[in-house]
């Protein structure tokens, strides 16, 4: 394994708290988690109550299964669960013969991995410096005066890796960049709405959907609608079905990500902040740079905040403001009359 040029004291010390549980073969460590996990299932649907809703082993505690599904290329189905790794709070996420562990600390990710043959565990680090850019389009991702029943459909996201990330895994992408954020979502922020999350990977034409200067998110956009038939896209169909192509470079110039505001479409670099992803989403579910905020001088900074200060981390979380903008948005869809901006990802001070 390699790691990261920049391996900090907090990584450190992060990666020799989980070496007990890393040393474990992974194949225990999975019939292990898989065994508090049944636990768990029948402790909270007992006849006559509700039941239990917290599974602890040495190393590892589940608290609570979230209404995640996630569908992984190959047609790999997942589930999500939060808890703890060795006292830390962390987000589990298990399928097909692995097992990840996502922990964050300071607004980065330390993930730990395992499978059925073998334990791994990588600290997670990534920071890029981007510049502030504006843009705006009057074309929308649904038809003007569109409306639809806001329970016709259940949130979902689609993650299509670009072929320029062939180096990296939708598994690897998922718990660096997704967990944290799926997690926050099933707990906090739309508790009782259904989540589903897939990975694309090698779509002929789709994933390899050229980028990198300002029309990028109107090709994306385009390549979408014209391949809806072959891939079977809600693109124009619904306001809950969200599609964001994970890039390994900046997807224009100044910019680590880009979305259409209470659109459809985004484009993440994983070149960005550990918010990338969230903030391009938060986007397209009607959450602003406006109502971001700060948390502290010294503290951190709420995934929508239009800029990041290096020394401040992220405070992995939505403002108050906008939770109750994206709470409106699922109930409500997008304005169907007002044009829809191109809004850019955080930049740098």
């Amino acid at each position: 394994m390699i790691l990261p040029n920049r391996v900090t004291a907090t990584t450190l010390l992060v990666v020799a708290a989980l070496q007990p549980m890393a040393a474990s073969a992974g194949s225990s460590m999975l019939e292990r988690f898989d065994e508090e996990v049944g636990r768990l299932d029948m402790e909270a649907r007992p006849p006559g109550g509700p039941g239990r809703q917290t599974r602890s082993a040495a190393d590892f505690r589940i608290d609570r299964r979230l209404d995640v599904r996630l569908d992984f290329p190959g047609d790999v189905p997942g589930r999500m669960y939060s808890g703890a790794v060795h006292g830390e709070e962390a987000v589990f996420t298990r399928a097909g013969d692995f097992l990840d562990a996502t922990v964050m600390r300071d607004g980065e990710a330390e993930i730990m991995s395992f499978d059925a043959s073998t334990a791994e565990r990588g600290p997670v680090s990534a920071v890029s410096a981007t510049t502030h850019a504006a843009y705006r389009r009057s074309a929308r991702s649904i038809g003007p005066g569109h409306a639809e029943d806001p329970g016709a459909y259940t949130l979902q996201v689609h993650f299509l890796k670009h072929d320029d990330l062939y180096d990296r895994s939708a598994r690897e992408l998922h718990a660096r960049y997704v967990a944290w954020w799926l997690a926050d979502m099933a707990r906090r922020v739309l508790p009782v709405e259904p989540l589903r999350v897939s990975y694309i990977e090698r779509a002929p034409m789709l994933t390899s959907v050229p980028y990198g200067d300002a029309g990028s998110l109107d090709t994306f956009e385009a390549t979408l609608k014209a391949l809806r038939y072959v891939y079977g896209t809600h693109v124009d169909q619904t306001y809950k079905h969200k599609y964001v192509l994970l890039t390994a470079r900046p997807p224009m110039p100044g910019t680590t990500g880009v979305a259409f505001e209470g659109g459809n479409e985004a484009i993440a670099s994983v070149s960005g902040r550990t918010r990338i992803v969230a903030h391009e989403i938060g986007h397209m579910l009607g959450a602003t740079h406006a109502d971001a905020e700060t948390r502290g001088w010294w503290g951190c900074e709420t995934n929508m905040l239009s800029h990041f200060v290096r020394w401040r981390s992220d405070c992995l979380q939505y403002s108050a403001a906008n939770e109750r903008a994206m709470r409106s948005y699922m109930r409500h869809g997008p304005d169907a009359v007002a044009p829809r901006k191109m809004v850019d990802g955080p930049d740098t001070d």
